[in-house]
């Protein structure tokens, strides 16, 4: 064995000895391959340690095979709910699972080490009349299971955190990135084109974790910079709070969404719940997400809101903004 394995290395591997499942024996292998310290002593442990980890990541892939069958495996997929999906991504101690806590009601499995999140966490995160269901995922390494990738695609919006306390924000940023090229994801912060070849593009924006710490700000002015307006930056802390106001409103314009509220005519201006739909959806649009039948029915309708005036009549084409409020007339 290598020589300077701390204590809580061996604490470590006698756990993992004794654990009986595969699943169990994942979970503290993820604790020894973060304790192990890098260099060239430890390299062969280190290889070993990759090996079991492989085989591990194996045998748990074929016993859910057997067990889901056709369905694919346990995390393939994640039923939406909500205004929007969206996917909390990073590299190892980025701090997703303590944002997932702060923001939902969600109860995630949160430790010094990195690694400690080895299954999605889903949490609902409310914004103002809608909400925004957060997944957190494990962290992108070398030994990032095939189905994160997947959850990834499938998602609405990619919130990439970056820890702000750590030395060098920007390799991370740079890291993050060409793991998810590696995987065919890019992301972009308006999904206004398309990859060459095979591939997916996901809208995201970047979150700037830990801002309370020391030289975190000089270290976001230094995100910003790389980053140079290709993605929204924001800075939060579940520490102090920081910017964790500002936060649903960024993802919920990083969604590209809009909210659109209706009444009968007659009725007073009050805003219930709302219907969601995609930045530049029209008045048909609308209609048709409240009844197909409607869609065909009606005439014209009365806009409150980003009219020229309140209650001005509209066209079925006329684009609606976030906010407004509709009433239609057949």
């Amino acid at each position: 064995m290598p020589a300077n394995l701390p204590p809580e290395y061996i604490e470590a591997e006698l756990r993992f000895r004794a654990a009986k499942s595969p699943e169990e024996k994942l979970e503290i292998l993820r604790e020894l391959m973060a304790l192990v310290p890098k260099h060239k002593g430890t390299e062969k442990l280190r290889v070993e340690l990759k090996r079991k980890w492989t085989k591990l990541q194996e045998e748990i892939q074929q016993h859910q095979k057997k067990q889901k069958g056709s369905r694919g495996l346990a995390y393939d997929h994640i039923e939406r709910e909500g205004a929007g999906q969206i996917t909390l991504v990073g590299l190892p101690n980025c701090g997703k699972s303590s944002l997932l806590a702060a923001v939902t009601n969600a109860k995630p499995e949160i430790a010094e080490y990195p690694f400690s999140t080895f299954r999605p966490t889903v949490g609902m995160m409310p914004f103002e009349d809608v909400q925004l269901q957060l997944i957190d995922l494990p962290p992108l390494s070398e030994f990032t299971e095939p189905w994160v990738y997947s959850l990834i695609r499938q998602c609405d919006l990619v919130a990439l955190l970056i820890d702000l306390s750590s030395q060098t924000p920007g390799d991370d940023l740079v890291t993050a990135l060409g793991w998810l090229e590696k995987a065919r994801i890019r992301l972009v912060h308006h999904q206004t084109r398309e990859l060459e070849g095979p591939g997916t593009v996901k809208r995201a924006l970047i979150v700037g974790t830990k801002s309370d710490l020391p030289n975190a700000a000089q270290h976001l002015q230094e995100l910003c910079s790389l980053v140079d307006a290709q993605f929204r930056v924001i800075a939060v802390s579940t520490l102090s709070a920081e910017g964790l106001g500002d936060l649903g409103r960024a993802l919920f314009e990083g969604l590209n969404l809009v909210r659109v509220y209706t009444k009968k005519p007659g009725q007073p201006i009050k805003k219930d719940l709302p219907y969601v739909l995609p930045a530049g959806s029209t008045v048909t649009d609308v209609a048709r997400a409240i009844h197909k039948d409607l869609a065909q029915s009606f005439a014209y309708a009365r806009v409150w809101g980003s009219s020229e005036f309140p209650g001005q009549r509209v066209e079925r084409t006329y684009i609606v903004q976030d906010g407004d409020l509709l009433e239609f007339h057949e």
